[in-house]
């Protein structure tokens, strides 16, 4: 009887246990980040997530962020000690979080309920009273059908200006109202400039402001209604709220760029990560239908969106800025060194596949890096590198098989890429920290001093610029993705410990990386071992010649 009933209570312990995860298993903690929100978008995020809990187990720890300090969290997230991380955001965020390092999964984007599209556009907006267009715009727009063609009148109605043109915009970090308006306006020859003298600059002159009181794209179009600032930058959801005003007119600008994203660190479980998918994918449109939000779509189905989000990777690439080299022999006079040897110098620096370019006297004002170049012996040259506006000069002993210029090229191409200092410049999008994006093969470590200076460029193409005094700069972190500066050389913004970088300027920073001392002197030791093993090689050659008994014959 007692067996009986221990096997009874074991039966229904069993069962209870069976039964208890259904009701009261735990749930997943997930932080969950908004940026950019309005109203209209807050409402849109809290949709999703009470549709999440109702698909799976999930608890969500709500936080609204501003651009920057979103991308700061998700480059600096560690899963291990805070857990799952989740976050909407906009299309740049996640590429500038990319660009700094942070390991992101996309889930998901959304389909506007104004355009029925998982993409939009950036368009800029301007008063009636402007300008740009005497004639009409209705007549403008009907003539050049192309949006291409109607920004490029646009910029050149900014060219024709007599003072500069005030755009404004609410973050540096806003895809449509910032970062696309910047780089169009690279490509066009468009800078921010507040120093009115035009005589030296090749270049179109805007006044570009941030407004106290604005807050989004919506802020900034009232601002140009009213005409207290002369255009701005704005997506379609923006567009579409004013676009039947009488007294604003739009111009779509080249580039189609992805909805919001939804992603996860990818150290996020991979069962959990699978739920979201899962309720992604079968998500109706009655689920959200908020604001722009008509649902969510999973990311891998939108062949539309991922293309997107790949031009804008590519647009969003940092390419290093070109350093004209020039090369001649040196002054000294007991320097040896021949037409083809130059020739071969000239030859590795336009086959090394870098930033380098050669000095000509008939189109650079200026160049940046000096070689000159000596013979030491027959077969070997020594090259003085000097970067001219920071008095950095590094020298290398160049062996190489004599007369064989292919040899000389190539030694010289392996020294521009392995062994010489180079120049970059600070990432003016980030304002919280001087950073450096990593694209060099060459680890500088944490408590590197360098020298770092301000440019002001008057013509880009000629290299044409006017220099400041050098400061030094101190590296505090340093990862595969970039290189954190400490220095007081820097812009700040008044009143505040914020920095003052601005992508449109024409005044941008420079920083001499500089190989560790380390790897330096392991290169010298090197080549003097190498210097004097041909030595003692030509000394037992010539001694062995001496010695040698003659034969009859000679």
């Amino acid at each position: 009887m007692m067996a009986s009933l221990f096997r009874y209570s074991l039966l229904l312990i069993l069962v209870l246990c069976q039964a208890a995860p259904v009701g009261a298993q735990n749930k997943a903690n997930v932080t969950f980040l908004g940026v950019a929100l309005d109203a209209e978008t807050k409402k849109a995020d809290q949709k999703l997530l009470d549709y999440l809990r109702g698909k799976f187990p999930v608890q969500f720890e709500k936080r609204d962020m501003e651009y920057g300090v979103a991308i700061n969290t998700l480059v600096n997230w560690d899963s291990k000690k805070q857990g799952a991380v989740m976050a909407r955001v906009t299309p740049y965020v996640f590429v500038a979080a990319e660009l700094l390092g942070a390991d992101l999964e996309i889930m998901a984007t959304y389909i506007s309920r104004k355009t029925n599209r998982p993409t939009y556009n950036s368009y800029f907006v301007f008063h009636k009273s402007f300008g740009f267009n005497e004639n009409g715009f209705a007549d403008f727009v009907q003539k050049l059908s192309n949006p291409e063609e109607q920004a490029e009148k646009f910029i050149q109605h900014l060219q024709k200006r007599k003072i500069p043109a005030r755009f404004i915009y609410h973050s540096k970090f806003s895809t449509s109202s910032y970062f696309l308006p910047s780089l169009y306006f690279k490509q066009k020859g468009v800078f921010s400039v507040f120093n009115n003298d035009q005589r030296d600059r090749k270049f179109i002159t805007i006044h570009s402001v941030k407004p106290d009181k604005a807050r989004g794209s919506s802020d900034l179009v009232r601002l140009v209604k009213d005409q207290k600032a002369d255009f701005a930058a704005v997506w379609d959801g923006t567009k579409n709220k004013f676009v039947n005003d009488p007294d604003l007119h739009f111009i779509q600008l080249p580039y189609t760029i992805p909805n919001d994203l939804l992603v996860v660190s990818r150290t996020m479980d991979s069962g959990l990560q699978q739920k979201i998918r899962d309720a992604i994918q079968s998500m109706e449109v009655s689920d959200i239908n908020e604001g722009d939000f008509l649902k969510w779509q999973d990311f891998n189905s939108s062949p539309k969106a991922r293309k997107a989000l790949a031009s804008l990777r590519w647009l969003a690439k940092v390419p290093p800025r070109q350093v004209v080299v020039n090369i001649r022999r040196s002054h000294k006079s007991d320097s040896v060194i021949d037409q083809a040897q130059l020739e071969a110098a000239r030859q590795a620096v336009r086959l090394s596949g870098t930033e380098l370019v050669l000095y000509d006297e008939d189109f650079h004002s200026a160049f940046d890096v000096l070689w000159t170049l000596e013979q030491t012996h027959d077969d070997a040259i020594l090259i003085t590198s000097t970067i001219m506006d920071a008095d950095l000069t590094q020298e290398f002993y160049v062996s190489f098989k004599k007369g064989d210029k292919e040899s000389l090229t190539a030694r010289i191409g392996a020294i521009i890429n392995d062994k010489m200092h180079r120049i970059r410049y600070i990432w003016p999008f980030d304002n919280e920290s001087p950073r450096v994006l990593r694209d060099v093969n060459f680890k500088i470590p944490v408590g590197q001093k360098m020298k770092a200076q301000k440019i002001t460029w008057n013509d880009f193409n000629t290299n044409e610029y006017v220099i400041d005094t050098p400061f030094e700069v101190e590296v505090v972190k340093s990862d595969f993705h970039s290189f954190q500066l400490l220095g007081q050389g820097f812009p700040k913004k008044e009143g505040g410990n914020r920095f003052a970088f601005d992508p449109l300027s024409n005044a941008a920073y420079r920083v001499y990386l500089v190989r560790s001392d380390e790897e330096s002197s392991v290169y010298k030791i090197a080549t003097q071992i190498m210097i004097g093993l041909f030595s003692l090689a030509a000394l037992f050659a010539f001694r062995e010649v001496m010695i040698r008994p003659k034969t009859p014959s000679e």
